[in-house]
């Protein structure tokens, strides 16, 4: 025993100590190193990236299998064969079956707003002579009837000659920087369609497979943990799940509900550029709290300056489906998935957006909800050690509150 005992120790020292060098090697090469971590996990990204998508498409995608296997395959698959895994047949055709509903729905909806989409952008790209001889006479009848102050004038002519140098940087760089661009994004787009194949494959297989992956994943933590952490382990993982499924599935459902809705209320309202910002409008509202504002900022822009009275229409019709969005849509969608109040919200949206950018801003509330929980679950753990009361509430009185076994007594 006291030589298991020693080698325990041993061995906890060895890993402390490897932690601790590679923690030291690491933050000197972020901060006076040649970022040689970074640089090998951007080539080790690239290589995992379809793996990522894969996993990603079965996530999203496995409830659709176990719905389709629930009722329509049900007769096929046997009520006792659902408790287990299906036979194979009926996951092969699942599994297909729901590739082809979604891509299928996907490229239906693609291929009807695809032409209305472009015949807008390039409506867009025609009237922008227009839209700049309209800002210039509002400039010149401004310049006719409001006298700056000179401090005024000069800032506006500086940012106006610092305008031109950068038009005429741009110029002077000619057609080999905007064909290096050009061919960047094509690159970027065809290696993007090239992982998302991959990733599809990745997650057929994974959606085929998927009660075995989970039953090996829980054999892992049952053999790396003890049975009571083991078990909070698995209860994490659940609620997890709970979280991030209920938000993404629920927030996707939602933007396509409020685009629909926009576009056929843009249609009927004569809005200029419909499926254009309905497209955008949807996209922009996967982003909690500040997405709707993302998208309607630039589209009221647009609409003013083909018809302020329009703008004035899309602003109302805006707010009206935001408050319906937010009051009855969303919360029937959504539920109680994340569970924090608005504040927080607010703070991983920021926080988020800052560090990752658009993916922050929208992974940003599901991620924060599992830390606030993780936080919350450590705390009462502690008070529970200390025999102190668990409620908020209670911490609201001007002392500490007593014990829970004083409390009793």
């Amino acid at each position: 025993m006291k030589f298991h005992y020693e080698k325990s120790i041993y061995f906890r020292w060895g890993v402390t100590a490897f932690l601790t060098v590679a923690a030291i090697l690491a933050v000197y090469d972020i901060f006076w190193g040649e970022h040689k971590i970074a640089s090998y996990l951007d080539f080790l990204g690239g290589i995992v990236t379809p793996i990522v998508y894969g996993c990603a498409i079965a996530y999203l995608l496995a409830p659709i299998v176990d719905f389709l296997e629930r009722t329509l395959l049900r007769s096929w698959a046997g009520p006792a064969r659902l408790a287990r895994k299906p036979r194979m047949g009926v996951r092969i055709t699942s599994v297909l079956l729901t590739l082809a509903i979604v891509f299928g729905a996907i490229a239906f909806l693609l291929y009807f707003l695809i032409q209305d989409v472009a015949a807008s952008v390039l409506q867009l790209i025609e009237s922008i002579p227009m839209y700049v001889q309209l800002v210039q006479g509002w400039l010149q009848e401004m310049d006719n009837t409001v006298t700056l102050p000179p401090e005024m004038a000069e800032k506006a002519a500086e940012l106006y000659a610092q305008g031109m140098e950068k038009v005429r940087e741009v110029t002077d760089v000619g057609v080999p920087a905007m064909i290096a661009t050009v061919t960047g994004g094509v690159m970027g787009v065809f290696g993007f369609f090239g992982n998302l194949v991959v990733g599809t494959v990745v997650a057929a297989y994974m959606m085929g497979m998927k009660e075995t992956l989970a039953a090996q994943g829980k054999k892992i933590i049952c053999a790396l943990f003890e049975t009571n952490w083991a078990e909070k382990v698995l209860a994490a993982l659940r609620y997890t799940d709970e979280v991030f499924g209920g938000f993404i599935r629920g927030n996707i459902i939602d933007s396509i509900i409020v685009g629909v809705i926009c576009f056929v209320a843009f249609q009927f309202m004569g809005i200029p550029y419909a499926p254009l910002l309905s497209v955008l409008i949807a996209v922009t509202n996967l982003i909690p709290f500040f997405g709707p504002f993302l998208g309607a900022i630039p589209s009221c822009i647009l609409i003013f300056l083909v018809s302020p009275i329009k703008c004035l229409e899309f602003i109302i019709f805006i707010l009206v489906l935001q408050q319906l969005d937010g009051n009855i849509l969303a919360p029937k969608i959504f539920g109680q998935s994340t569970g924090i109040a608005s504040l927080w919200v607010i703070i991983a949206i920021l926080i988020g957006g800052g560090l990752f950018g658009p993916i922050g801003m929208l992974l940003g509330c599901p991620a924060f909800a599992l830390i606030y929980t993780a936080v919350r679950l450590l705390v009462e753990w502690r008070l529970e050690k200390k025999q102190m009361p668990a409620p908020t509430d209670v911490y609201r009185c001007a002392g500490i509150p007593e014990k829970t076994w004083e409390r009793k007594e």
